[in-house]
């Protein structure tokens, strides 16, 4: 028998003294340890293929220095949901589908489900869609005040847009505009006057004309009698019912499961005493509850002191919380583990933390965003700060499925973290956000490193206003380098590469390559003092750069890079910006494709040159030359040895070792 002292692993399962038959009753164990002074590290090895959850595992300070892993190498599943079993084959809404009676934990009262995802061989299966395609839109609003939150709780539909679906108590509206989507169930419906009452009010203002980014143009979901498309599901009367997305999908082959807790990992120590030195290792994490209404922090004019639920969060889902969590811990990490399948967020780096590391992981398939990491704000105790954490070598992909406002990588209040080596594609918004205070307002966020990432189709035409990288309030140190980033779609306005918003000031933005955006490859809401250099920015739908507000002094530095375009201007600035030198350019490549001379800058009434902008004291050893790249057409952004960019000292840019290497 082992003596306590040198006991270095245990098992979840399998057989001997110290097998445990739960990771809770393995954990208490260690914690038992630990209180007695028993300090080597512990590996806890699972021998199942999946440990089905109903509650989150909980990790306190009481534990310490643990790595939780399978044995023998193999990959093992931790599930927030339940198998739904007993499938065979039926018809809904007159179409020929899979249904299988609901488990009773993912019954509703009124025999819907008490669940809104439900997952299919691996991927999400669809909520039903009205109108299956295109939008609705409002006849009137409740607030017509036209100001960004003065949000609505009731619109009148438009005749004949609603109809008398039955359970259209367990329908949903949702809608997308500015900057976010909105989802909030009916309230209630009344026929005569089609006004539809939210159960949340809708964040922001939708009083807008259609085709507007305010306007309110909405689809509903979960109406059974739109029961018809491959992949969608209903629940009624306490059975589920699916179509097969294929052939391969039948009742021998379909794996079903519902999600029943929200958190599968929450490690949480106190300021004073945080979780330390815990491991997670080749663990496949999934499955977990995706329902999330917003909680207001202000009141409204008709509800008093009221606490009110919003439709969304103002921007990037900010709020919500993720299946595994982090807060007041140090030295932990992820390692070479998959998050798939889940809810909203992925992985949530709270206050209080540092040096965590999200090393070598894939997130899929996820409700919103891949992993947030958010600290105590300005004027916290420094035990609620969070900084030096590390999301490097990752796959964040085909995420913001339900809450499409969602980052790969969102960092807000936190500073001294590196995104890096990570491929962050195949979402709605941006790619990578950092810092959270709008304006020339105190920012703790500073010296974070955002570099060889590879961050591509964004937006999807989605929402507006979104970058591959988007950077918030004044942030010292914080660097963006050796990005590749590209395709990034809106709807209305602003699919930017690399985007500076409200206040941006002395970042450095460097080494990137940008193209194919909707808008701008390089925009900068406003800000003090940036230097963007050495980048290569092409492709633009719109001018390749634009600095959107003229202030009184030194926005930016725009120098050394090479600016593709294929007959856009080169900048988007005023008149003010050119005379002033409130924007700063030198030793920049300019070349149109599409013809000899490019513009700069079109006023309309006149197309200012670069012999223009040299005569008002601008790009000072500027040039108009092919930058001889190998094959820009086909975006190969390498040049070749003859090429001109040497002469306004552009140094190459090696993407070899860019996005995730395994």
């Amino acid at each position: 028998m082992l003596s306590y002292h040198e006991i270095t692993a245990i098992t979840v399962g399998g057989e001997g003294p110290f097998a445990f038959p739960s990771i809770p009753a393995a954990l208490d164990y260690v914690r038992e340890l630990r209180r007695i002074g028993v300090g080597q590290p512990i590996a806890i090895r699972l021998t199942a293929d999946t440990y089905s959850l109903n509650a989150p595992i909980r990790i306190d300070s009481g534990i310490t220095g643990v790595t939780i892993e399978p044995a023998g190498g193999k990959r093992v599943t931790i599930l927030g949901g339940v198998e739904i079993t007993g499938f065979e084959w039926d018809t809904f809404n007159g179409v020929k589908c899979l249904s299988a009676p609901l488990p009773d934990v993912c019954k509703a009262a009124d025999g819907g489900a008490n669940f809104t995802d439900l997952y299919v061989n691996g991927a999400r299966a669809s909520f039903t869609r009205y109108p299956a395609e295109g939008y609705f839109y409002a006849e009137d609003v409740e607030n017509h005040e036209g100001q960004l939150f003065s949000g609505s709780k009731w619109f009148i539909a438009a005749e004949g847009d609603i109809k008398a679906f039955r359970n259209i108590d367990r329908a949903q509206i949702s809608f997308c505009h500015y900057w976010i989507d909105e989802h909030t169930p009916i309230e209630s419906y009344d026929p005569e006057t089609r006004r539809v009452t939210f159960k949340y009010r809708s964040r922001f203002n939708i009083d807008g004309g259609k085709g507007t980014s305010s306007g309110l143009e909405y689809y509903m979901e979960n109406i059974a009698e739109m029961f018809a498309n491959p992949n969608e599901w209903y629940a009624d009367e306490g059975k589920v019912y699916y179509i097969p997305r294929d052939e391969s999908v039948t009742p021998e082959t379909i794996r079903a499961f519902a999600p029943t807790i929200r958190k599968l990992v929450d490690v949480q120590g106190t300021p004073d005493n945080k979780v330390r030195n815990i491991r997670f290792r080749d663990i496949d994490f999934a499955v977990t509850r995706g329902e999330y209404g917003s909680l207001g922090n202000g009141n409204v004019a008709s509800s008093g002191s009221e606490t009110v639920y919003y439709a969304s969060d103002a921007q990037a889902v900010s709020n919500a919380d993720g299946s595994v969590t982090f807060r007041y811990a140090a030295n932990c990490s992820l390692e070479s583990c998959t998050l798939k399948n889940f809810g909203v967020h992925g992985i949530v780096i709270d206050v209080g933390c540092h040096n965590i590391r999200v090393d070598s992981c894939d997130l899929y398939d996820g409700g919103a965003g891949g992993v947030k990491i958010i600290g105590g704000g300005v004027g916290s105790p420094e035990t609620d700060h969070t900084h030096d954490n590390v999301v490097d070598n990752c796959t964040i992909l085909h995420c913001g499925k339900r809450y499409f406002a969602a980052c790969g990588v969102l960092l807000i209040h936190t500073y001294s973290n590196t995104v890096s080596h990570n491929e962050i594609g195949h979402l709605y918004y941006t790619g990578v956000s950092v810092g959270w205070i709008w304006g020339y307002f105190p920012n703790i966020s500073r010296d974070n490193l955002i570099t060889k990432n590879h961050i591509h189709h964004l937006g999807g035409g989605m929402l507006s206003d979104m970058g591959g990288v988007y950077l918030l309030g004044m942030q010292p140190g914080t660097v963006v380098s050796n990005n590749v980033i590209h395709d990034v779609k809106s709807k209305h306005y602003g699919g930017w590469a690399l985007y500076t918003d409200e206040g941006s000031s002395f970042m450095t933005l460097e080494n990137n390559i940008c193209y194919n955006t909707s808008d701008n490859s390089y925009h900068q809401h406003y800000g003090s003092m940036n230097t963007v250099r050495n980048n290569i920015f092409a492709f633009s739908d719109g001018q390749m750069m634009r600095v959107s507000r003229t202030e009184a002094h030194l926005s930016i530095i725009f120098e050394g890079n090479i600016v593709y375009s294929a007959g856009v201007p080169m900048y988007d600035i005023s008149r003010q910006q050119i005379g002033q030198k409130t924007v700063s350019t030198c030793r920049n490549l300019f070349f149109d494709c599409t013809k000899e001379e490019p513009v700069l800058r079109d006023f309309g009434e006149e197309k200012r040159t670069l012999a223009d902008f040299k005569a008002a004291g601008l790009e000072d050893g500027s040039i108009i030359a092919d930058p001889l790249f190998r094959d820009a057409a086909n975006y190969d952004f390498s040049l070749t040895e003859n090429s001109p960019a040497k002469l306004i000292g552009f140094k190459p840019i090696d993407v070899s070792d860019v996005g995730a290497k395994r």
